[in-house]
């Protein structure tokens, strides 16, 4: 979503404010890293069926959490769906919550985010606990980011977020059109702490 307040764009000002160092920066990047999470659980609220326009319009992580686990039914667990056309073709998508830990990094930002004593900055694992779930934040609001599947139940209809190049756009139209197909899912949830791999960027 190309705007300043989805949460991809909360999620590239975190990183870049992350990656000078520069203390009063860090404080930036935990504010626009918790407003991702925010915004990623409203991207959510705002297609989940049920949900009142109050439910999704809340600012609280804990209760827009509860409310997409109410619709949703899946909390910390991801989910993969297949796409198959009876002609061949398959497509596939995942669903990536916003797990308890990322909510949790956000909401302990709240302790950096108010005024504190100047004895308690000066202390050297102030900063190197900030930095610490500022990396780990960031990765795991990416990996939610990554998900496809705003809405992730086949009962009340998948709703997708795709670019309009990608190329499993035609496949789905096709579907929808009238051509034979299938789903099928997988459901997996993690346990113990992540270990996230993300593609480097293009240096060329």
């Amino acid at each position: 979503m190309d705007s300043p307040v989805a949460a991809i764009s909360y999620l590239a000002r975190a990183k870049e404010l992350a990656s000078t160092g520069d203390k009063a920066k860090l404080i930036y990047a935990a504010l626009e890293l918790r407003c991702g999470v925010e915004a990623r659980l409203k991207e959510h609220a705002a297609v989940a069926i049920g949900v009142t326009k109050s439910q999704a319009n809340q600012w609280e992580i804990k209760k827009l959490s509860k409310t997409i686990d109410a619709a949703f039914g899946l909390e910390d667990t991801f989910l993969l769906i297949r796409l198959h056309l009876e002609d061949g073709r398959a497509c596939q998508f995942m669903y990536a919550p916003v797990n308890s830990r990322l909510q949790e990094i956000a909401m302990r930002f709240g302790d950096y985010l108010h005024t504190v004593s100047h004895e308690r900055v000066q202390d050297t694992s102030f900063w190197s606990e900030l930095k610490s779930m500022l990396k780990e934040g960031c990765s795991l609001l990416e990996l939610a980011c990554t998900s496809e599947l705003l809405r992730p139940t086949m009962e009340q209809g998948l709703h997708f977020a795709l670019h309009r190049d990608d190329p499993r756009v035609a496949i789905v139209q096709d579907f929808q059109s009238g051509i034979a197909g299938s789903f099928s899912g997988f459901k997996f949830t993690p346990t113990g702490s992540f270990t996230i791999y993300l593609p480097e960027p293009d240096q060329g």
